[in-house]
């Protein structure tokens, strides 16, 4: 029986490379995506690497020629911009949106005739930022809304080729996620909001990543089952966090959902300094 064939992008740590190990116990033919495949980890013990940059739409194209037969595609690889957004600059907006969207949208279209043939499925890692806008997040947000739109709209054209996709929300999970945070590099006005507001959400994730974190094995079994599955739903929320988040928007009407939002994020985002220097 030949065995199934998966990619999967972004397996240089985390739940790529946890997704990789998961792939290769189950039987399946691991392809891993690497963006320097000169530097493996240690443990990554798969069929095959793919040097594969998803900011480099050469790279995209030749890990695609690589590549006969696939069962499934995993778009995981990924990162996060982060900070106020007068901070980014037009270089790093460019960036988050090749890499979190573009890339894994190129990617994916040059997989299609592999796909069709295998009658496989395409696996998205996105972000409850998928579905809500979070502050010190606007274009990951919109990088991941973006994932998410063209997903569905994808959804329905592939169905006519029995070529299923599907989206996995995870809310927040311990990996080394975080500490890739890529940060604005414009510097902000030491007088500013946005100074006040970065120094609040700088110590707001030193907290947050001081205490025990959520094991991203629901993340990564959630996406064993999606390959394995005959049916795929669309979305797949994964996580308490992101869960609640959905029903309370899917409940109440979206006044209410904001005004909570707001008070939330207010809270976090509220350094004493900021509450003296701007009453």
């Amino acid at each position: 029986m030949t065995r199934r064939t998966v990619l999967v992008t972004g397996c240089s740590s985390g739940i790529g490379l946890a997704l990789a190990k998961r792939f290769g116990e189950r039987g399946w033919r691991v392809l891993a995506g690497i963006r320097d495949p000169h530097q493996p980890p240690a443990d990554l013990l798969v069929d095959e690497i793919i040097p594969l940059d998803l900011a480099d739409d050469d790279s995209i194209s030749a890990a695609a020629r690589r590549i006969n037969r696939l069962d499934c595609l995993v778009n995981n690889a990924g990162y996060a911009l982060v900070g106020p957004y007068p901070s980014y600059t037009s270089e790093q907006m460019r960036s988050q949106m090749q890499v979190n969207f573009l890339g894994p949208a190129l990617l994916t279209q040059s997989l299609l005739p592999s796909l069709r043939e295998a009658h496989g499925r395409i696996i998205c890692i996105s972000s409850l930022a998928g579905e809500t806008g979070l502050p010190m997040n606007a274009l990951y947000c919109a990088s991941k809304f973006a994932l998410e739109g063209w997903a569905e709209s994808l959804a329905h054209e592939l169905a006519a080729k029995n070529v299923q996709i599907a989206l996995v929300e995870p809310g927040g999970h311990r990996t080394n996620f975080a500490a890739n945070f890529r940060w604005g590099e414009r510097a902000t006005d030491a007088d500013s909001i946005e100074h006040d507001q970065l120094a609040a959400y700088r110590a707001m994730l030193t907290r947050l990543l001081a205490r025990p974190g959520k094991d991203p094995a629901a993340v990564v079994s959630a996406v064993l089952r999606l390959a394995e599955a005959k049916h795929l739903p669309l979305r797949s929320r994964i996580g308490r966090d992101a869960l609640a988040l959905h029903w309370l928007k899917a409940v109440l009407p979206e006044f209410w959902v904001q005004r909570l939002l707001a008070v939330a994020f207010r809270r976090q985002l509220s350094a004493p300094v900021s509450r003296t220097r701007h009453e």
